[in-house]
């Protein structure tokens, strides 16, 4: 698999993973707690979710001749 489909899946995994850090000051989450992102679990399972179709295009790529 080419070097930059692991460039997207890292970026994407790290911000699914930053969208659930607490940060003061903020609106409280679906989590119930105040998260960067206001929609934490949705956003995050969104950018996991799209990570993961970026993994499988580019094994799927990786196939043809």
């Amino acid at each position: 698999m080419k070097w930059y489909y692991w460039v997207g899946i890292a970026v994407l995994v790290i911000l699914g993973v930053i969208t659930l850090l607490p940060a003061p000051g903020t609106p409280v989450s679906l989590l119930g707690y105040a998260a960067v992102d206001p929609f934490s679990p949705i956003s995050a399972i969104v950018l996991w979710v799209i990570a993961g179709a970026v993994y499988w295009i580019g094994k799927k790529r990786e196939k043809k001749p």
